[in-house]
């Protein structure tokens, strides 16, 4: 039988593809095992459009939520929240790198991938990868690197540079999360996660953060390489959705 949080994590997946049903559904079912999760309770008010009860003018302040300030205060933009936003020509090259390490934008790319250069560039894009790492670009110099490899596997030079600027980039996104024994928490509403319209990877990890779990027990829950994992949890904490 399925479990509360593998219940909550169904209904995201079902949410993100669109499937405001089976989602529906699944937390529903969350509900029967825990009556009182709150958690289940926000998302379900969410996905039916309700609003949380207000207190009446004339009762008590209610007491400050522990949450940190949120851009989402305000309610949803028309537009969707994505959580990391890449450059065109700058930064990691998503598309590029998926064979490898499954790396994907938070919110799918709509646009048609290119057609890969020819062989001849890859001595091109090994300067280029040379030239960035020394300058300290290292998601730019993985780029390049990652390019080489989808044409040339057994590049040795260029497999050289793919775990020097992984475990660089790995260390520098660890960095922005602070010590990995440190136990996070969402700074947001927990309803305001249904606007972020993250893909199952982030909105998995981001339904294991209640406070308990370290990010050094994230790392091990993921499922996904470290370099995937470290990036998503900075970029949720560079969002503002974690602290």
């Amino acid at each position: 039988m399925a479990t509360v949080a593998e219940l909550l994590d169904q209904g995201v997946k079902a949410y993100t593809r669109g499937d405001s049903a089976e989602a529906e559904r699944a937390w529903l079912q969350a509900l029967e095992l825990d009556p009182q999760n709150e958690r289940v309770r926000a998302y379900l008010r969410q996905i039916r459009g309700e609003q949380p009860a207000r207190p009446v003018p004339s009762a008590p302040p209610p007491p400050e939520p522990p949450f940190a300030p949120s851009p989402w205060d305000a309610g949803p933009s028309s537009a969707a929240t994505v959580v990391v936003v890449v450059d065109e020509g700058s930064g990691i090259d998503l598309g590029a790198v998926d064979e490898k390490s499954d790396i994907r934008p938070l919110v799918a790319d709509q646009r048609a991938p290119s057609r890969p250069p020819p062989p001849g560039d890859v001595a091109t894009w090994m300067d280029g990868a040379r030239e960035l790492f020394a300058l300290g670009d290292f998601s730019g110099s993985l780029e390049m690197i990652e390019r080489i490899l989808r044409l040339d596997p057994t590049h040795a030079e260029a497999r050289a540079y793919l775990r020097q600027n992984e475990s660089t980039l790995v260390a520098m996104y660890e960095s922005k999360l602070g010590s990995l024994g440190t136990r996070p928490r969402l700074a947001i509403h927990a309803e305001e996660v249904m606007w972020l319209n993250l893909d199952h990877r982030a909105g998995f990890l981001l339904a294991q953060i209640d406070g308990t779990v370290s990010y050094e027990d994230l790392f091990a829950l993921s499922g996904l390489p470290r370099l995937d994992t470290a990036r998503i949890l900075a970029s949720l904490i560079a969002e503002g959705v974690i602290r």
